[in-house]
């Protein structure tokens, strides 16, 4: 055995200790997404129950069943807490459908995205929440985002 080839022994140990370096990393940096889609799932459930509390209250669901029959005869303070309320809702639903990819494991991504177009549109299938969707874009206070539009086109 001469220099050259004993010189290519450490080479060789050292590629593939690189190897085994890069396979370690991958399986880690996949461990660390599964626990941060988790902690992202959780997060958003907490959001959600926040919201269903709010209607919970008893001036809050006075204001949302009054919206739901015409958003235009809303009082104007009913009308900022109806458009917040939507706004978040919209909110929720935009994000839940993002992250459908990431965070459905094993129940399936279309299954969380149809479990967010339902909601959306039951929430929007009243008469009064169209009108505040519409309302919020023509005063350009939301996105005229292709997921709405097709879920209120649809109603």
């Amino acid at each position: 055995m001469g220099l050259l080839e004993i010189g290519a022994i450490p080479q060789l140990l050292g590629a593939n200790a690189i190897l085994v370096s890069l396979i370690f990393l991958v399986v880690e940096l996949r461990k660390n997404l599964k626990q941060n889609n988790i902690a992202n799932s959780l997060l958003r459930g907490v959001e959600l129950e926040k919201l269903n509390y709010k209607q919970m209250d008893e001036n809050m669901a006075k204001v949302i069943a009054k919206a739901q029959s015409s958003y235009k005869h809303l009082e104007n303070y009913e009308k900022v807490q109806f458009e917040a309320f939507v706004l978040q809702k919209i909110s929720i639903a935009l994000r839940g459908y993002g992250f459908a990819v990431e965070s459905a494991f094993e129940i399936g991504t279309n299954y969380l995205r149809d479990r967010v177009k339902i909601n959306t549109s039951e929430f929007f299938s009243s008469y009064g929440g169209r009108e505040c969707y519409e309302s919020l874009l023509e005063r350009k206070l939301i996105n005229d985002d292709e997921l709405l539009r097709k879920i209120v086109n649809n109603l």
